[in-house]
């Protein structure tokens, strides 16, 4: 699989929202910074076949109303899926009515795909090319879901250090992180909660939704099997 890291950072940092698109076809969150992040590397629009938002905070998807008028203008564009929380459909067109009004309101029915994720949902079944595992993951107070695709690459989205995240490091060879904090939180996992998976797990980790502090802090201690990417940045996994 490739893997182009579009944004690595926190909504604190100075680098793009975390996001990934994968093989050209799955844009994992749409948050600030994204859409632009998509332009610079000449991205053709026609190829997204799925996006994934993890969670509902507006780091993860605030860019999504208009990466809707960029799809828009697009002719030869097909159905897209468009997967996460329940309240994505509703929250998407609210956010398209306060921008624009009721001006994406056809595109959005027509083009737009929704599978919406529960916290028993067990995998994407709707499109086949990609085997899409889900695993709900501890983000405090908002649901929040990992992804594991093709029994190969982890992505946690936000979490803490839990046993849910625990069983994406089990199933996976490569993991895109959240280590947001150098400690820590009931919301975000830490360089020490990384540390104390290490000793469990061999897999190789890149890291993301990086707070600027956090990221120096990894680079002094290069860490084995941790890549710390920047923003742009192509991996084969």
């Amino acid at each position: 699989m490739k893997v182009r890291l579009l944004g690595t950072g926190a909504i604190y940092s100075k680098y793009n929202c975390a996001s990934e698109l994968i093989d050209e076809k799955i844009l994992i969150d749409v948050g600030n910074g994204v859409l632009k992040e998509l332009r610079k590397i000449n991205y053709d629009l026609t190829k997204l076949k799925m996006i994934i938002i993890t969670h509902l905070h507006a780091d993860h998807y605030a860019d999504l109303p208009a990466l809707v008028l960029n799809l828009d203008v697009e002719e030869s564009l097909e159905p897209i899926y468009i997967v996460g929380p329940k309240e994505l459909k509703n929250n998407l067109i609210q956010l398209c009515h306060i921008y624009y009004g009721d001006f994406f309101d056809e595109f959005i029915k027509e083009k737009l795909k929704f599978i919406e994720v529960l916290p028993e949902t067990v995998a994407i079944d709707e499109w086949k090319e990609h085997n899409i595992v889900v695993q709900k993951v501890n983000h405090y107070n908002i649901e929040s879901y990992g992804y594991i695709i093709n029994h190969k690459l982890g992505i946690t989205g936000d979490t803490c250090l839990c046993k849910e995240v625990l069983k994406i490091f089990e199933n996976s060879e490569v993991i895109i992180t959240d280590i947001s904090m150098i400690k820590g939180t009931k919301y975000h996992m830490g360089i020490d909660d990384i540390e104390t998976i290490r000793k469990a797990y061999e897999n190789k980790i890149i890291a993301t939704h990086l707070r600027d502090d956090t990221r120096e802090e990894l680079q002094k201690e290069s860490l084995k099997n941790v890549i710390i990417p920047e923003d742009g940045v192509e991996i084969i996994v």
